[in-house]
C-alpha cells in the first residue's frame, strides 16, 4: 500500500497524506480546530483530507481553503441516555444497542473510502470517530491518531469510560489530548502514549485594533456603552444563566453597560436558549442584553465587546472562545475551573472567581466596568500570552510533530507507542458542575 502522494507544489516531492475523519459539519469548537489545522499544515509534507458526516460549514469552509473534502454519510446516533429535566438522565440501553450497530455501519464505510485513499495516518476528532475510525484504520492497519478534545460522561457508574479507555488501549497508535483531564480519564497504561497538545489562535486575525462598530451598529449597540460578551454555543454546562444573572446586578450599577451572546445551541435543542429568553424577559433585561446567535465575523464581533466572560462550569479544555478572546487583547473575567488554571497560571492575566457564583461575577465584572486602566492592562497582558504561548504556529507544528513520528514509525515498521511529545503530569483538580 503506498503511502506517499506526489506533489505538484514542490515539483515532484512526496507528501504524506492524512484523513481527518470528523464527528459533525456544524461548527462547534471541535471543528474549528480541525479547519485551523488543516488549513497551516505544511502542504509541502501533507495532504490533508477532511471525512464530514453530512455537507455544512465546515465542508464548506475546507473547500474555500482548498482542502479536499469527503461527506460520507453515516447513520444517525441516539442519545444513549434519556433526560429528566436539565440535570438528571437515566440510561437507554435500546439505544447502546442501536448505536452499537450504526457503528459497525460507520466503519465499515470509512474502510471502503481508507481503502481508495491509501492514506498515510487517520486523525479521528469526536468519540464515535474513535470509535468507527478507529475500527476501520485497523482493519487497513492504517496508523490511526485519536484527537481527544471532550470528557466522557462519567454517568452510569462510568461504564462509558471504561469502554472508551478499553478502546484507547487497542485502536489509536497515539492520542493527542488538548487538556490534562482528558488524558486523566484515560488507563495508565497508555498515557505513554499521550500528548497534551493545547489549542492555538491566529493572532493575525484575532487581535486588538479591529474595528467593531459595523457589529456596533448593526446588533443595537451604543458607541459609548460597555458591552459584557459571551461566545459559546447555548447549553447549560456554558453557564449563560449566571452570566444572566450577574447581569441583573450590574444593570443596576452600570447604566451604560450591555450584554453580548453570541452563539446558538449547534448540536443541542433549543430548550436551553429559550430559558435564558425567557429570564432575560422576566428580569426586564430585553433592551440590555442582546442574543446574536451564530456569526462568522468572529473576530469583529470580539472587537465589538470590552469585556469577555468566560462562565463554563465543567469541560472546557483549552477552550477556543478563551484564547480567540484572549489573542483579541479582551481583559477577561472566568469562573475558575481546571481547563482556565491550566492555560493561565497565577491572576495578573484575568480575573477569576468562584465556579457558578454569579454574586461574585458580578462584582468582578463590575469592578473592570469602573477600571479603565485595569482593563488595558489585563487586555494587554493575555494578548502577550496568547501570542507566546497559544498562536497557532506552535499548535500546528506540535501537531505536525505527532503526525510525523507516527508515520515514520509506520515506514519503519518499529514499535507501535508512540512516547509523548513531553511527558506531562496529569493533576487531579475538580471543576464544579
Amino acid at each position: 500500500m503506498s503511502e506517499l502522494t506526489t506533489s505538484k507544489e514542490t515539483g515532484g516531492g512526496l507528501r504524506r497524506k492524512v484523513v481527518f475523519v470528523e464527528c459533525a459539519a456544524a461548527m462547534g469548537g471541535v471543528q474549528f480546530s480541525t479547519l485551523y489545522l488543516v488549513q497551516h499544515l505544511d502542504r509541502t509534507v501533507w495532504e490533508p483530507v477532511v471525512v464530514c458526516p453530512e455537507a455544512g460549514d465546515l465542508a464548506e469552509a475546507c473547500r474555500r481553503s482548498g482542502i479536499r473534502v469527503h461527506v460520507l454519510k453515516q447513520p444517525g446516533l441516539r442519545s444513549t441516555s434519556l433526560r429528566i429535566g436539565r440535570d438528571i438522565r437515566v440510561p437507554d440501553p435500546t439505544a447502546w444497542l442501536t448505536d452499537g450497530m450504526g457503528m459497525l455501519i460507520a466503519a465499515r464505510r470509512l474502510a471502503r473510502f481508507l481503502a481508495q485513499e491509501k492514506p498515510s495516518l487517520v486523525v479521528t476528532k469526536g468519540l464515535f470517530p474513535h470509535f468507527y475510525g478507529g475500527l476501520a484504520a485497523r482493519k487497513l492497519k492504517i496508523p490511526c491518531i485519536w484527537h481527544a478534545q471532550d470528557f466522557i460522561s462519567e454517568r452510569h457508574f462510568g461504564i462509558y469510560r471504561r469502554a472508551f479507555g478499553y478502546a484507547a488501549r487497542r485502536l489509536p497508535a497515539h492520542i493527542i489530548v488538548d487538556g490534562a483531564a482528558i488524558g486523566r480519564q484515560l488507563p495508565r497504561k497508555v498515557h505513554d502514549r499521550i500528548s497534551i497538545i493545547h489549542n492555538g489562535v491566529d493572532s493575525k486575525v484575532f487581535r486588538p485594533g479591529l474595528n467593531g462598530a459595523t457589529v456596533r451598529e448593526e446588533l443595537g449597540l451604543s458607541a459609548g456603552a460597555i458591552v459584557i460578551g459571551h461566545l459559546a454555543r447555548m447549553t447549560p454546562w456554558k453557564g449563560q444563566h449566571y452570566l444572566l444573572q450577574a447581569f441583573a446586578r450590574i444593570a443596576a450599577e452600570a447604566p451604560d453597560a450591555c450584554l453580548l451572546f453570541v452563539g446558538d445551541p449547534v448540536f443541542d435543542n433549543d430548550s436551553y436558549q429559550r430559558e435564558l429568553l425567557d429570564l432575560t424577559a422576566r428580569l426586564g433585561l430585553k433592551e440590555r442584553v442582546k442574543f446574536a446567535g451564530y456569526r462568522h465575523d468572529t473576530p469583529e464581533v470580539l472587537a465589538a465587546m470590552d469585556i469577555f466572560a468566560f462562565t463554563s462550569v465543567e469541560k472546557d479544555t483549552s477552550p477556543l472562545a478563551l484564547l480567540s478572546a484572549m489573542s483579541s487583547g479582551l481583559p477577561i473575567v472566568a469562573f475558575d475551573i481546571e481547563g482556565v488554571r491550566e492555560l493561565i497560571e497565577g491572576d495578573e492575566h484575568l480575573l477569576t472567581v468562584p465556579c457558578a457564583q454569579a454574586d461574585a461575577l458580578a462584582s468582578a465584572l463590575l469592578k473592570l466596568i469602573g477600571d479603565e486602566l485595569l482593563r488595558a492592562q489585563l487586555g494587554q497582558s493575555v494578548r502577550r500570552l496568547a501570542e507566546q504561548r497559544f498562536s497557532l504556529e506552535r499548535h500546528v507544528a506540535s501537531i505536525e510533530e505527532v503526525l510525523l513520528r507516527v508515520a515514520r514509525q509506520r515506514a519503519s515498521a518499529g514499535n507501535d507507542r508512540v512516547p509523548a511529545l513531553s511527558p506531562q503530569p496529569f493533576p487531579k483538580v475538580n471543576d464544579c458542575s
